[in-house]
């Protein structure tokens, strides 16, 4: 079964691994809002928005995933590289939401 899979380096998450089958999910929410498909703890995640970012396949090729900044006050990084609208994700990149937040390797 084709899935994401998420390990999660720091923050609230850290040493915790999330899986989503691709069958089920067509996009992955991350943030604070309870309303998330990936959830952050309120307090601890500080740097996180509400709302920070999506990860979703990408249209014009469902084999590859792409990140979408969704207008974060702290912005995403992915391997270090501040997001600008959305940026293309390979297995072992590594995404971080705000500088010095919480940290994943896709």
């Amino acid at each position: 079964m084709e899935r994401i899979v998420l390990k999660h380096l720091s923050g609230s998450k850290a040493n915790q691994v999330e899986e989503f089958p691709l069958a089920h999910v067509k996009e992955l929410i991350l943030g604070r809002d309870p309303s998330s498909t990936v959830k952050y703890d309120p307090d601890r995640d500080d740097l996180v928005g509400r709302q920070h970012a999506k990860i979703t396949q990408d249209p014009n090729d469902p084999s590859q995933f792409i990140v979408t900044d969704l207008n974060s006050r702290n912005g995403t990084f992915v391997n270090r590289q501040r997001v600008a609208g959305t940026v293309r994700l390979g297995p072992g990149d590594v995404v971080q939401l705000g500088p010095n937040g919480p940290e994943f390797i896709f």
